[in-house]
Formats: structure tokens, sequence, C-alpha cells
């Protein structure tokens, strides 16, 4: 029988342990201030998938700065999943309150969510924040969706090497500057 959530840890990571809510916390950060804070510079070029950050006990979170109804997103994701083999059932998703909790964690580094969607019983769920992406983020990935300027019909999937230059500009966000800095 599962036992419920005894600890902040427990909420975010579904492990114990004292380092993997700082861990998480660290890497929700450090996605945040580069979603909302974080300067790109011009001719950056961003896929609009955004990037994705590891976290801890099993987690990965993605932060995406356009999504649905062009708000930015972070994302939260099995990042190993394991399956029973007979019925292909996933037998790690989401907890059941995970994005319930992950909302509230949010809001404890100042991120208001306005929506989510999908979570258990799947392996990903998704939070639509009220605050939008960095104007230079946003037009990092409206470059992208532009296409190559240069060989207008291939749009984004030019054979040129202006995605990979432009992409290469991009700062990216690190997390290991944010483990114990706290808000």
């Amino acid at each position: 029988m599962n036992q419920p959530a005894t600890s902040a840890t427990d909420i975010i990571t579904g492990q114990q342990g004292p380092d993997l809510m700082s861990d998480n916390e660290a890497t929700l950060l450090a996605g945040l201030r580069w979603l909302h804070d974080t300067e790109q510079p011009e001719g950056a070029i961003l896929q609009h998938h955004g990037v994705v950050l590891e976290g801890v006990g099993n987690r990965r979170f993605g932060f995406i700065p356009s999504g649905r109804a062009d708000r930015a997103i972070v994302t939260v994701d099995v990042a190993h999943l394991t399956w029973e083999v007979k019925t292909f059932r996933i037998t790690n998703p989401l907890r059941r309150t995970e994005l319930t909790e992950l909302t509230a964690q949010l809001a404890t580094l100042s991120a208001e969510v306005v929506g989510t969607w999908n979570g258990h019983p799947a392996p990903t769920g998704s939070l639509a924040l009220a605050r939008p992406a960095h104007p230079t983020l946003l037009a990092a990935v409206a470059r992208y969706h532009a296409g190559c300027p240069t060989h207008s019909a291939k749009t984004v999937l030019c054979d040129c090497d202006w995605y990979t230059t432009g992409n290469a500009l991009i700062v990216a966000p690190t997390v290991h500057e944010y483990k114990g800095a706290g808000r």
C-alpha cells in the first residue's frame, strides 16, 4: 500500500531525503529565471519546445516560452518510464496530486499557475504560467517559427547552418548556480 506524502520532499519527488527537494527547487528556479529574466542576444533562435532540465526523483522539467494560449509553460515528466509487460500500462505515472503540489511549489517561487492539463495517470503534466516569458526569448522562438531568412522555402527545416548558428547564441539555464540559493 502506498504511504501518503509525509514531507515537502515527498510532494515533488515521490521519494524521501533532505536533498531531493532542494535539488528540484534549484531546477525549477533555474528554469523559471531563464524563462522570465534571462535576456537572449539578438539573432538567438530557439525551437518552440524550449529547454528540458533534469530533476531528481525520476523527474524532468520542461520550460516552454510560448505554448497553449501563448502562455509560458512548465512541464513535468517521468524521466524513466516502467511498464507492465502484459498490459503495456505505465507503472510509474505522475502521482495523483503531483500537478497540484507542483503548482504550490511554483507559487513559493513566485510563479502563478493559471491552468494545468494532463497529469495522473499520464507520465507528463503541463502547467501554464500567468507571467509571460522574457520578450527576447519569445523573439528567439518567433525567429525559429519564421524559418531560415535565406532559404525561406525550407522554413525551419533548412539544410544551412541558420538554426545551428542562432541556437548557439541561446543563453541556457544552469541549475548549479541556484542550488542553495533560495528564493
